[in-house]
């Protein structure tokens, strides 16, 4: 499978949009047209399409997107609800994150074996985030780092594994 392949359904709560039909969001063209937004390198669109091999790197991913729309103007964040969903689903099958929403807070947090990351959905508001996360914690105590600083570097790091030429695209 290519990154290119890569979808994910949103689950939606019930009653809250006009089609019940769940549809199919592909995940490379938003994250492609977020990386084109904030003028990514070569090398961090490598990084990113690498990332997308593990629910782990889809969080790392989420993150770099999420820290550097914050520098862009008029960002579009397309990217982020399929991109964080999609992280959620690959970790049931290689139980690289914990996904736990706090409807309290409005975010979702993810635990990887690298640190904890932290996005708010409350805006959001027609996704079941309770079908998408592992669990449920109002009140959950995050106590990660600002890991928006390193965020790139946490991309970059994707390059080293070697899965770039399973998802490259070749």
């Amino acid at each position: 499978m290519s990154v290119e392949d890569l979808t994910v359904v949103v689950p939606r709560k019930e009653g809250v949009t006009a089609s019940e039909e769940p549809s199919t969001i592909a995940i490379w063209p938003l994250v492609e047209a977020a990386l084109k937004r904030i003028e990514a390198d070569e090398t961090t669109a490598e990084a990113a399409r690498a990332a997308l091999a593990s629910s782990d790197g889809c969080v790392v991913l989420a993150n770099y997107l999420n820290s550097e729309a914050k520098r862009i103007f008029s960002m579009d964040y397309q990217f982020k609800v399929p991109l964080i969903v999609l992280a959620a689903e690959m970790a049931r099958e290689d139980d690289g994150a914990d996904s736990i929403y706090d409807p309290e807070e409005g975010a979702l947090y993810f635990e990887t074996d690298e640190g904890q990351y932290s996005f708010h959905v409350f805006k959001e508001w027609t996704v079941d985030w309770e079908t998408v996360a592992d669990e449920v914690q109002s009140g959950y105590e995050w106590n990660g780092i600002e890991n928006q600083t390193w965020a790139l570097d946490l991309l970059l790091d994707y390059l080293d594994y070697g899965t770039q030429t399973t998802f490259g695209g070749d």
